[in-house]
């Protein structure tokens, strides 16, 4: 099958457009097989649903090879990208005898008039141009080009991957697109948080190499970079429940600390540092449900400096969002619970109106919103369900916001795809449906709910 096409019978409405890209090493973060066979790891993705797969040839930094291009081409059934610094039509001619189905053209290796020469060639021999652009003016010049097929590299090529770019450099540039055209992210795409980035901006979809190479089951992070919803799973309390989640790629890692209410799961500072700390060492991201007040919200964000913090008292919008301001400036992001019962969101929020309570966290530093049935008030007993129809209209807040929403509270494996295609949020987040006991996380009651999560429509 054609390499664009390819991309473009991917249902995007069921998931999100991910190319895996196999890589033997990387200049930045050293050797990504770790003695696994790559030829098996294509098989295991495309097993996993890739629609495509990409290929690293380049030998001197990148230690690939044409003859690995070969072996994959041989071992599956989709049309495969070979990505290289190419120079020249034998280049182009190459690729074709290896089999592969696509190749990539640089802007930033070959300059306009020369890539436009080997585009053009590329065609002519049956391979789908992927046209790679990093700036402005170069996306200019696919425009002219025409091109159906652009990637924006969220870093500088030339710099091999040693830079700090992110996901936000396809959300600049984005606009400047070809009209028609399938714009793919690619490059220094950690997880399935910034894959929705990308598609919100207007990608397609991403290319992603390193974070599923560095993953403990490679299979397991395509489908979550691939999930329209992520999974943020609270209430961990020992380094066991970390290995756990980092087996199942789990986004978010959760930990209650200092919570000012009596709750099975809390951890002080101390207990909680190392476990943090293990799990960004594991790549997950790590949010800290606090409370109490400002001083007592960022003393925590100071000691433990998470990804997230979330704010999940009895503070008020005003209180929240002057929280989150200062947890800005630390490079934090701070999500705000909403609870379910009407008396306290009019309480909290000046309103008991969800959308209304949306468009207020929309418009303050807030990073996102959570509406969840556990609260203050019911912390330690556990609160209702979610899907249960209290609180208002949930689904329409979550449709009208502009930031993230995530939805907490009595979600388990069984109601989860219902929850997820009911209401469409960012997230779910979950904490005793996938326990034994307080903090105890069930590996069975795990593997269900993601595959639930990820697979919702099935």
């Amino acid at each position: 099958m054609d390499f664009l096409e390819a991309l473009l019978r991917h249902d995007r409405e069921k998931t999100n457009l991910v190319i895996p890209d196999i890589k033997c090493f990387s200049p930045k973060e050293g050797d990504l097989l770790r003695g696994r066979d790559p030829v098996a790891l294509a098989r295991a993705l495309v097993s996993a649903g890739a629609p495509a797969l990409s290929v690293v040839t380049e030998e001197r930094e990148f230690h690939g090879s044409v003859e690995l291009l070969k072996q994959i081409c041989a071992a599956v059934d989709v049309p495969v990208l070979r990505k290289d610094f190419v120079t020249g039509p034998d280049d182009l001619r190459q690729t074709a005898q290896a089999g592969a189905s696509a190749i990539l053209l640089m802007y930033s290796t070959l300059g306009r008039e020369r890539l436009h020469e080997l585009y053009r060639e590329a065609l002519r021999l049956g391979l789908t141009p992927f046209v790679e652009t990093h700036t402005a003016q170069e996306l200019e010049w696919a425009g002219e080009l025409g091109t159906e097929l652009v990637g924006i590299n969220n870093r500088d090529i030339l710099r091999l991957e040693r830079d700090d770019g992110d996901v936000s450099r396809t959300a600049g540039l984005i606009a400047g697109a070809p009209k028609g055209s399938l714009v793919i992210s690619e490059s220094s795409i950690r997880n399935g948080d910034e894959v929705r980035l990308a598609v919100s901006a207007g990608a397609g979809g991403a290319l992603v190499g390193t974070a599923i190479l560095q993953a403990p089951d490679p299979a397991e992070m395509y489908r979550a970079l691939t999930a329209k919803t992520g999974l943020k799973v609270c209430g961990l309390t020992d380094s066991e429940g970390i290995a756990l989640f980092e087996k199942y790629a789990v986004d978010i890692l959760g930990f209650v600390v200092e919570y000012p209410e009596d709750v099975p799961w809390n951890l002080t500072l101390e207990r909680a540092r190392p476990l943090i700390e293990a799990a960004r060492r594991g790549g997950g991201e790590t949010a800290v449900v606090a409370g109490g007040g400002m001083e007592k919200v960022l003393s925590v964000a100071r000691a433990l400096h998470p990804d997230y913090i979330q704010i999940h008292h009895r503070e008020t919008l005003r209180q929240s969002a002057e929280i989150a301001s200062e947890l800005k400036k630390m490079g934090i992001r701070a999500i705000r619970s909403i609870p379910t019962g009407a008396q306290a969101r009019e309480r909290m929020f000046g309103t008991a109106d969800p959308v209304e309570i949306v468009r207020l966290i929309d418009d303050s530093d807030l990073y996102a919103a959570l509406f969840d049935s556990r609260d203050a008030d019911n912390a330690g007993a556990g609160g209702g369900s979610i899907d249960s129809g209290a609180g208002g209209d949930i689904a329409g807040a979550i449709k009208s916001a502009k930031k993230p929403v995530l939805l907490g509270g009595g979600i388990t494996y069984r109601n989860a795809g219902e929850i997820i295609r009911r209401f469409g949020p960012a997230y779910i987040d979950v904490m005793t449906g996938v326990e034994l006991s307080p903090g105890k996380k069930s590996e069975e009651l795990l593997r269900k709910l993601v595959e639930n999560t990820r697979n919702p429509h099935a």
